[in-house]
């Protein structure tokens, strides 16, 4: 039996970061008072129970600079959500760091040097032998502000899209589902696919998370991949994750989308609709389906996620020239 968090590179939600960072949050869990309390908890045998946080865009707990804490099993180093500027801003961005309980003294230019990309330096799987995936949450569900990882900026923030000049919402309605993305995947739009004859659409691969929680903004969580819709957006291939949080009531049941039709009746009709039609509230087109809209299978899914998977290695490691000039730092 553990007496207290791990100290491997595996932090709350399952998030895996690199070595530094895993240091860096070790040292945060032995120096933490909040450590000495799990220890005494576990030792007269109380349940530790996990924060969570009321349905809401912004999470309760912050600290400087607007950092938000994300919930987890006990309050111990995790990833944590970093919003900085005011919403419905141009300038505001939401980053991300590892949690670390002693950055208090830090100067803001030793405080930036502690964040993480979440497309980068999260990993894709949160337990691979499990089929769990690690999940950015962008757009939560209920809200219309078109959030989104800014691939084009250091460090990758959240950051609300523009279009000539203004902030971007959906018009066409709140979003039936949390909404983000995989880290570590990438739609090469350089690679044709043969099933829908598009190349990607230069971004992670989305996710539709159905959960009966609404995720705030920025909150990092792992999901159970369910199947996949292959939405052709502009002649791009765009690619959509089923999936529902791992420790969401009716997660062990969802095993396939006939689970998700049986637990979630209408729903995937509802989403399936909703993001073929949303852009006509814009006075443009609809978009279309591959495989004539019908939504793939698991283990179909997660051939794609393992392909955009390699894409974004080939784009990281310098493999696939950087033609889009993307930020990989």
């Amino acid at each position: 039996m553990h007496s207290g968090p791990s100290l491997d590179t595996s932090l709350a939600f399952g998030v895996s970061v690199g070595p530094v960072w895993a240091a860096r949050a070790a040292r945060a869990v032995r120096t933490s008072p909040r450590t000495a309390l799990f220890r005494r908890a576990r030792r007269i045998h109380l349940p530790v129970q996990p924060r969570s946080f009321p349905p809401s865009t912004r999470p309760p707990f912050s600290t400087r600079l607007g950092a938000a804490r994300l919930h987890c099993a006990w309050q111990a180093p995790a990833v944590q959500a970093e919003w900085v500027g005011r919403e419905q801003t141009h300038q505001f961005r939401i980053y991300f760091r590892t949690a670390d309980e002693n950055r208090g003294g830090m100067n803001d230019a030793e405080d930036a040097a502690g964040r993480i990309s979440p497309w980068h330096d999260i990993a894709l799987f949160a337990d691979e032998s499990q089929l769990l995936l690690n999940y950015v949450n962008e757009i939560p569900k209920g809200t219309t502000a078109k959030m989104e990882i800014a691939t084009g900026e250091k460090w990758n923030p959240l950051k609300q899209d523009i279009k000539n000049g203004q902030l971007r919402h959906y018009a066409y309605g709140p979003s039936l589902v949390n909404y983000g993305a995989l880290p570590q995947t990438w739609e090469d739009p350089a690679v044709l696919n043969p099933d829908t004859q598009c190349g990607g659409d230069n971004d992670p691969v989305d996710v539709i998370e159905i959960g009966s929680e609404t995720l705030p903004m920025g909150a990092v969580v792992s999901v159970k991949p369910i199947g996949m819709l292959a939405l052709i957006d502009g002649g791009e291939t765009d690619w959509k994750l089923l999936a529902i949080r791992a420790d969401d009531p009716r997660a062990k049941a969802m095993r396939s989308v006939a689970d998700m039709e049986r637990h979630f009746p209408g729903l995937l009709h509802q989403v399936r609709d909703w993001f073929r039609l949303y852009k006509t509230a814009e006075g443009k087109a609809e978009n279309t389906y591959g495989f004539h809209g019908e939504a793939l299978d698991v283990q179909m899914a997660m051939r794609i996620v393992r392909e955009t998977h390699e894409s974004w290695r080939r784009l990281k490691s310098g493999e696939r020239r950087n033609e889009e000039a993307l930020a990989l730092e």
